[in-house]
């Protein structure tokens, strides 16, 4: 079963690429065979200033609808391998222009029969969809430029960001405790637990409350949605531990809103320093916790207690 189709719209990008990939070594293949030495990504450079004339990087980047940047390295690239020779501009001496080499009209001239036996193929395969592929890859570029898809998916992420509450420890949210660490344990670990695991998980009230620690939670339209944990240490420092938030809630700056919350609070009670143990598999988590600050350390008592841990990462508060 393929995974990407049950997706769904989500996938589209990368089932996009990866058509686009299997289609660029298919033709690669087809011009080794038949002799023709041509990187099947030069074809729209290549064919524009074959049919358009010399192009500027500027007017090449408009009229493919790509990057200037990504023109612009294309272009260099295709320089180096000798099929594009860049001039003066006729008009502006400011500017250039890249037009083709005698090794690029050559290698056109020889793939001119394979691209009318491969549009003969593509044509085949359109013949026999049930939905014009082509017609509906440019009626959705046309409406993903209208919608301005961007602005509009973070204006969604702003709006679902401003609905959620960072709230304290209550009685009621020791599930929600337990439920959403043993996910990322479940997924990551395999369920590992060590004897601390269960003790924090089990009785969080008494493991970090009752040490002097902090409990705070992401409640989000009255579901709970994120949890961290701040434990008192020896040596007036804080770990943060448990951090954990719902697969379905990432990507809306939860994690970053608890994670300031919990430093805020170490910060006003005068702690010297936070600290955390991590692995290097969580990248997510390791980006955000080196954003704030906190930075990879030699582990002072030589290694983790816990097997999965293969980081332990600082953030002093006050100056040495």
């Amino acid at each position: 079963m393929d995974y990407m189709h049950q997706l769904g719209s989500l996938s589209l990008g990368s089932r996009l690429k990866r058509l686009s990939d299997t289609l660029m070594s298919e033709v690669t293949h087809i011009y080794n065979e038949a002799g023709i030495s041509l990187n099947p990504s030069y074809f729209p450079l290549l064919t524009l200033i074959h049919h358009q004339g010399p192009q500027g990087i500027t007017q090449a980047s408009e009229m493919l609808g790509v990057s200037h940047p990504a023109i612009s390295k294309l272009a260099d690239k295709m320089i180096r391998e000798g099929y594009l020779i860049k001039s003066p501009h006729p008009q502006d001496k400011r500017a250039s222009r890249l037009g083709l080499s005698d090794k690029a009209d050559q290698v056109i001239e020889q793939a001119k029969p394979v691209w009318a036996a491969l549009q003969q193929q593509l044509h085949f395969i359109e013949a026999r969809q049930s939905l014009p592929l082509l017609d509906a890859v440019n009626e959705f570029e046309q409406l993903f430029q209208e919608q301005n898809f961007k602005n509009n998916v973070l204006q969604a992420l702003n709006r679902e960001a401003q609905n959620i509450e960072i709230i304290n420890w209550a009685p009621q949210y020791k599930d929600d405790f337990k439920r959403l660490n043993m996910n990322w344990l479940n997924t990551y670990f395999n369920g590992e637990l060590t004897e601390t695991d269960r003790r924090s998980l089990n009785s969080p009230e008494d493991y970090y409350l009752a040490r002097g620690g902090y409990l705070f939670f992401a409640r989000q339209a009255d579901k709970i949605t994120a949890a961290l944990a701040l434990r008192l240490c020896e040596n007036n420092s804080f770990e943060i531990s448990k951090m954990a938030v719902d697969p379905q809630a990432q990507g809306l700056g939860i994690g970053r809103q608890l994670l300031l919350t919990a430093l805020n609070k170490a910060r006003r009670l005068h702690a010297d320093k936070v600290w955390l143990e991590t692995n290097s598999r969580l990248t997510r988590a390791v980006k955000l916790y080196s954003n704030f600050g906190f930075t990879t350390q030699e582990h002072p008592k030589g290694k983790s207690s816990y097997p999965r841990a293969d980081m332990y990462m600082e953030l002093q508060l006050t100056k040495a």
